[in-house]
C-alpha cells in the first residue's frame, strides 16, 4: 500500500505518539504496529477529505458534479441535456439561475442562458429595434436611417452579420420555426429547425451561436517568403487570423464584436490601430502583447506605431503591395506580413497570433493530458528534447533512440510552436523493435519544473518531410506466443509529408495530430500531391489508429489493421480514394472507424465497425470499381447510423442513410467547406439535412463533430430561450457559419458563369464538380 507525503506524516506522528518502549519493542519485531498505524492514518485522511468535500458540496462553484442537480433543485432548476463542451456539467446554468429570474426578459439574461446552455459564445439581437418605413421617393432624406451611407465600411463590414447595425422595412413572415410533420428519415435542411424564413418583424428576436473557437499561438516563428514578405501559416498558406475573446465573468456586458471568436476584417484591424477616420462605438484592439496578433523582430515587439493594415492579396506580377515607408504591413484576412522596402528585415522574426477552427481535434495548443495520461516522462528509460545541445536537430534525437537495446521505452519532445524541416527515411528512420515504446509529442517544460516535468498544451510543432518507421521481427516468447509489437505514438503535430510504415511488425498511433491532405498546400490552400496517400503502410503486421486526427488517403496494406475514431480523412474530393491497399488500387486492411468524416471512396478486406460515421463519396465517370464504399466481406462486421451511398457493398447495416436509392440526394450531406486549411473545415452547413444533423446513435450529427455536442446545444436553447422571452416575442437560432462556402468562382462565357465547387480533376470528368449561373445556365 502507497501513502502520499500527507499520509505518511499522519503515520508518524500517531507513532510518535506512544510509549517509547512499545516503539523499540515494535522495531524489534520488524514494525507491524507502524504498519497498522500507516493504515489507520491512510483511513484518516479518507475521512478527512470526505468532511472537507462535504463542506465544498454545499456551494454550486466548489461541489461533486453529482451533487449540481440537488442543488438545482433547491432553486427549481429543471436539467436539460448534459454536454461536454458546456460549463462544468451546468453548473454555471445552476449557479445563474437566480440571476436568470432577476434579470427574465433581458437582452443580458438571454445572452448569459444561451451561453450557459450550450457552452458556446452567444449574441442575442432584438430585430425590432432595427424597423424603419419606406421612405418616399418626393422626400429623399440621405442622412435619414432609411438610408445606407456607403461609405461607412466598418458598418458595411457587418452587414447580414449579427452586428448589423442597418435598418429594414418589416418582414412579416415568421422568425420562429415553422410547425411542420417531419418525414423520417428527415429531408428538411437544418435551418428549417432553427429558424423561420423572417428575421425582421417586432416579435422577432434572434440568437447567434459561434461555432468556432479561436486557438492561441504564442512565439511561433513566421514563414519566410523572400522580400521581407511572411506567412503567419506554419505551412506557407493563406489562413484568416481570428479575434482572442477576453475573460468575461456572468452577468457583466452585452456581448460585443470583440467576445466572439470570428475573422479580424481589414477595416477592424484598421481601426484597432488607430488609422480609420470613422469612429466605432466598439472598443477593439487586436495587437499588442495581451491582444490577438503580435510581432517580434529578433527579441524586440515592433510597436503597434510601426505597424499597418494593407491588402497583400497577389498581384498580377506575383508580386504584394507597396507598404508604406517605415512601416510593417500586416494582412489579417490572408494572414501575410511585409516589411517595406526601408525596413531592416529581422534575423528571427516570431509571432503570437489566434486561428480558428470548430473542434480540438488534428494537433493545437489545447490541453492534451487526457490522451496522454499513460505517458509518464519520469519512467521512460530514453529523453531527448530537441533543440538542446544533446539533440539539437530530430534527426539527432531520433539516432540516439535507434541505439537503445530492444524493449525500451522512449521520449522525445518538440518544444513549444517550432517549424521543423525533417528527413526521416534511409538510415534516419525510426526503428521500432518488438516491445520498444516511442512517443513524440509536442509540448513545453513546466515553469519552475523538474527536468522530466512537461506539459500537453500551449505547445504544436509543424514538421515538414517525410517519416519512415520500420517495425523489428516478432519475438517469441515461452509458450509459443509473439511478444507484443512495437509502438509509436505521435500527438500535437502537423505534418506537411508522409508516413511509411515498413519492416516486420509496428503498432503507429497517430494522437491529435494533422497529415496535411494532399501533403502540404500552395499559397492559396490547395493540395500540392492531391492523389498521393498521406498514410502508407507496407509492413507486414502493423496496426495503425487515429484519434482526433486529421489525415489524407491511407494506403494500408498487408495482415494488419486500421482503427479510425473521431478523426478526418480527407481524399481532397468524393470520387478519390481515401482508403484503401497498396497504391490506393487494392483492398486495404481490416478497418475499424467511429464518430469520423471521410472525404472518399474506401475499400476494405472487412469493416468490423462504422458507427456514427459520414462517407462522402461516390463513383466517378468509367469508375472500376464495384462501389464507392467497398467491404470485400460482408458476412463479418456491422453499419450502424452511418450517412453512405446507397450502393456501397458493406455489412449488415441498421439505421444508416439513405434508406433506399430514391432518398440519396436528398440525404446527401452537405458541407460549409471541404477545403483543408479553412476554419470551417468539414463542418455541417446550414443546408444539411436533419437526416444527417440528428443521424447519430444519441441524436447527434454524424461524422467528425460528433463529439462536440453541437446538435444537443442548439436544443439546449431551444429548451431554455422561450421561458426568457418577453410576452409576445418569440426567437429564432443562427449558427455562425452555416454558410456554404465557394471554393472558386470562374467567368467562363458571355451570359452566365461557373462555379466549381471541386477542386480535384476527377470532379471534372463530369458536371457533378460543377454549377452554372446567369441568365440561360438551366438549359445548358
Amino acid at each position: 500500500m502507497s501513502l502520499n507525503k500527507e499520509q505518511l506524516l499522519a503515520a508518524e506522528q500517531l507513532f510518535s505518539l506512544l510509549p517509547a518502549v512499545y516503539r523499540t519493542r515494535d522495531a524489534s519485531e520488524g514494525g507491524p504496529l507502524k504498519a497498522l498505524l500507516s493504515v489507520l492514518a491512510a483511513q484518516s485522511t479518507l475521512v478527512k477529505d470526505n468532511v472537507e468535500q462535504l463542506y465544498d458540496d454545499q456551494f454550486i462553484e466548489t461541489c461533486a458534479s453529482w451533487v449540481i442537480p440537488y442543488l438545482g433543485d433547491l432553486v427549481g432548476y429543471n436539467s436539460i441535456y448534459e454536454l461536454v463542451s458546456a460549463s462544468f456539467d451546468s453548473r454555471a446554468e445552476v449557479a445563474n439561475t437566480i440571476g436568470y429570474r432577476r434579470r427574465k426578459g433581458t437582452l443580458l439574461a438571454l445572452e448569459q442562458l444561451s451561453m450557459d446552455v450550450s457552452g458556446r459564445p452567444a449574441v442575442v439581437v432584438e430585430e425590432f429595434k432595427r424597423l424603419i418605413t419606406t421612405e418616399s421617393m418626393r422626400h429623399v432624406r440621405p442622412c435619414h436611417k432609411a438610408t445606407v451611407n456607403l461609405r461607412n465600411v466598418p458598418a458595411l463590414d457587418h452587414f447580414l452579420t449579427p452586428f448589423d447595425v442597418e435598418n429594414r422595412t418589416i418582414d412579416v413572415r415568421r422568425i420562429a420555426p415553422r410547425v411542420r410533420i417531419a418525414s423520417d428519415p428527415d429531408t428538411a435542411p437544418l435551418d428549417i429547425a432553427l429558424h423561420g424564413p423572417g428575421r425582421f418583424n417586432i416579435p422577432d428576436v434572434a440568437i447567434h451561436l459561434w461555432r468556432w473557437r479561436s486557438l492561441p499561438v504564442v512565439n511561433a516563428p513566421a514563414v519566410p517568403v523572400g522580400g521581407g514578405r511572411y506567412f503567419f501559416s506554419p505551412l506557407g498558406q493563406d489562413m484568416p487570423l481570428f479575434s482572442q475573446p477576453p475573460a468575461r465573468s456572468s452577468f457583466e456586458r452585452l456581448m460585443t464584436r470583440i467576445d466572439v471568436p470570428q475573422p479580424i476584417r481589414h477595416h477592424e484591424f484598421s481601426i484597432s490601430l488607430g488609422h480609420s477616420p470613422i469612429p466605432t462605438k466598439d472598443s477593439l484592439n487586436f495587437y499588442g502583447p495581451s491582444a490577438s496578433i503580435l510581432l517580434v523582430a529578433d527579441g524586440n515587439v515592433i510597436p503597434a506605431s510601426q505597424i499597418c493594415c494593407a491588402n497583400l492579396s497577389d498581384l498580377p506580377n506575383g508580386s504584394w503591395c507597396k507598404v508604406s515607408s517605415g512601416r510593417v504591413a500586416i494582412d489579417p484576412e490572408l494572414g501575410r506580413i511585409q516589411f517595406a522596402s526601408d525596413v531592416p528585415l529581422p534575423q528571427s522574426l516570431r509571432l503570437n497570433y489566434c486561428y480558428g477552427f470548430p473542434a480540438e481535434i488534428g494537433g493545437g495548443p489545447y490541453d492534451r493530458s487526457a490522451s496522454l495520461s499513460q505517458l509518464d516522462p519520469a519512467k521512460v528509460q530514453f529523453l531527448a528534447v530537441v533543440g538542446s545541445v544533446e539533440s539539437p536537430t530530430i534527426e539527432a534525437a531520433i539516432q540516439q533512440w535507434n541505439a537503445q537495446a530492444p524493449g525500451s521505452s522512449g521520449l522525445v519532445i518538440l518544444p513549444n510552436f517550432e517549424n521543423y524541416s525533417i528527413d526521416l527515411t534511409g538510415s534516419n528512420a525510426i526503428q521500432i523493435a518488438s516491445e520498444s515504446n516511442l512517443w513524440i509529442v509536442a509540448g513545453q517544460a513546466l515553469p519552475k519544473g523538474g527536468p522530466r516535468d512537461f506539459l500537453w498544451s500551449n505547445a504544436r510543432v509543424a514538421l515538414t518531410g517525410n517519416v519512415e518507421v520500420v517495425g523489428g521481427p516478432a519475438r517469441s516468447l515461452p509458450g509459443g506466443t509473439s511478444a507484443p509489437a512495437g509502438q509509436l505514438v505521435l500527438s500535437g503535430i502537423w505534418i506537411a509529408g508522409q508516413i511509411v510504415a515498413k519492416g516486420q511488425r509496428a503498432a503507429i498511433q497517430l494522437q491529435d495530430t494533422t497529415l496535411v491532405p494532399g501533403l502540404g498546400l500552395t499559397h492559396s490552400g490547395a493540395p500540392l500531391a492531391p492523389d498521393e496517400p498521406s498514410i502508407v503502410i507496407s509492413a507486414a503486421e502493423a496496426s495503425l489508429s487515429l484519434i482526433r486526427s486529421i489525415s489524407g488517403p491511407i494506403a494500408a496494406s498487408g495482415g494488419g489493421s486500421t482503427r479510425i475514431c473521431s478523426s478526418i480523412v480527407d481524399a481532397t474530393a468524393p470520387c478519390c480514394v481515401a482508403y484503401a491497399g497498396a497504391d490506393l488500387n487494392a483492398v486495404g486492411a481490416d478497418l475499424h472507424v467511429e464518430d469520423t468524416t471521410i472525404v472518399g471512396k474506401v475499400w476494405a478486406r472487412t469493416l468490423k465497425l462504422a458507427s456514427n460515421t459520414i462517407f462522402h463519396a461516390r463513383r466517378a465517370s468509367h469508375d472500376q470499381w464495384k462501389a464507392a464504399v467497398w467491404s470485400l466481406r460482408k458476412q463479418t462486421g456491422c453499419v450502424r447510423f452511418c450517412s453512405l451511398p446507397f450502393d456501397s457493398i458493406t455489412p449488415r447495416r441498421y439505421r444508416c442513410i439513405p434508406p433506399d436509392a430514391a432518398t440519396q440526394s436528398a440525404l446527401e450531406p452537405k458541407f460549409i467547406t471541404l477545403q483543408y486549411g479553412h476554419p470551417s473545415y468539414a463542418l455541417l452547413s446550414g443546408d444539411v439535412p436533419l437526416a444527417v444533423w440528428q443521424g447519430a446513435d444519441n441524436g447527434s450529427q454524424m461524422g467528425v463533430y460528433y463529439q462536440i455536442d453541437e446538435t444537443a446545444a442548439v436544443r439546449n436553447v431551444q429548451l431554455r430561450a422561450p421561458e426568457f422571452l418577453p410576452f409576445g416575442l418569440e426567437a429564432g437560432i443562427f449558427l455562425e457559419p452555416s454558410r456554404t462556402v465557394l471554393l472558386k468562382h470562374v467567368p467562363q462565357f458571355y451570359g452566365y458563369s461557373v462555379i466549381r465547387k471541386a477542386i480535384h480533376p476527377c470532379d471534372a470528368e463530369d458536371d457533378e464538380g460543377l454549377d452554372f449561373e446567369g441568365f440561360g445556365a438551366r438549359l445548358i
